[in-house]
């Protein structure tokens, strides 16, 4: 499978400017993190840029990524690069999969940026792994990836009637995979969020997923518009449970998709007596959880890998 050329972007770039056409969005990052600093309400940059504590754990996880590094290799006839992997039965452009962003949708223009995600992801072909806490429904998400494959993150409610519906509607949706969240059952101490007295679920953002869940609805017992704040309250009791190796077999039978766990902080920690129900696993910082004490996940924690 040959990748596609992104790379040729910058050709583009410095075709316009013959014409005198210029970058309309920043080309280095920090300048885009402060134009999105410029963008976004405080309330919603707090919580996507925010951390647990003093924010260590964030600062020590770019520095350790920073210590990785890619060797080219010469003599070896490059005109045609193949950054093709297979992953789990599918071939995909590149290793690089869109992390799950939990108020992406918040963070677009028209309050839709889950949808806008997965259309970049249908025209890039990177795969996006859409967060159970999602402005629009998962199915609605699905619908968006064209031919490109989509993973589901799933927060594991405390409910498992509830758990099973939402992992059902993925695999349903035409989800190829779920993530399964294990870092976040309780929020790190958010000094950012915390001054501003702003956890967006708690303000009813970002939980159509639940909204729109048979479940959920049934376990309300009305409308969740006719009430905001009982909405809110069940989303918050039935939020988070922690999982142990003995929940595995039960997550395992709810679907044949591939099963992935997310948070894990330690190699040893795959060693468990059920290792057999999971597929793989990876280890991205969750926004809510990101402990300030914690050893920097890319040092700490095994890569992508499958049994």
């Amino acid at each position: 499978m040959t990748s596609p050329s992104f790379g040729d972007y910058q050709l583009e770039i410095y075709g316009a400017g013959l014409h005198g056409v210029l970058p309309s969005f920043p080309m280095a990052f920090a300048g885009l993190e402060a134009r999105a600093g410029q963008a976004l309400p405080p309330s919603v940059l707090s919580y996507v840029a925010g951390g647990a504590g003093r924010e260590h754990t964030q600062r020590a996880n770019v520095s350790a990524f920073g210590r990785w590094g890619l060797i080219p290799r010469m003599f070896v006839g490059a005109a045609r690069r193949a950054m093709a992997v297979n992953l789990f039965g599918m071939t995909l452009p590149s290793p690089l999969l869109m992390a799950p962003i939990g108020v992406i949708g918040l963070c677009a223009q028209d309050g839709h940026g889950d949808l806008a995600t997965a259309a970049a992801a249908a025209r890039t072909g990177v795969p996006m792994i859409a967060s159970t806490l999602s402005v629009d429904p998962l199915e609605d998400v699905a619908a968006r990836f064209g031919g490109t494959p989509g993973f589901f993150q799933l927060y594991t409610p405390t409910d498992r009637d509830l758990a099973a519906s939402l992992v059902s509607r993925a695999e349903a949706a035409g989800f190829r995979g779920i993530v399964v969240t294990l870092d976040t059952w309780v929020t790190g101490w958010r000094p950012r969020d915390l001054a501003a007295s702003n956890f967006p679920q708690l303000r009813g953002h970002c939980l159509a997923n639940y909204t729109s869940d048979p479940v959920f609805r049934a376990l309300l017992g009305q409308d969740p518009s006719a009430d905001l704040a009982a909405t809110v309250a069940l989303f918050a009791r039935l939020f988070g449970q922690p999982l142990t190796w003995d929940d595995l077999p039960w997550l395992r039978s709810l679907t044949t998709l591939p099963l992935l766990v997310k948070g894990i902080c330690h190699p040893t920690t795959r060693a468990g007596p059920g290792t057999r129900g999971w597929t793989g696993s990876t280890a991205p910082p969750t926004a809510a959880a990101r402990p300030t004490a914690a050893c920097p996940r890319s040092t700490a924690s095994p890569p992508w890998w499958t049994r």
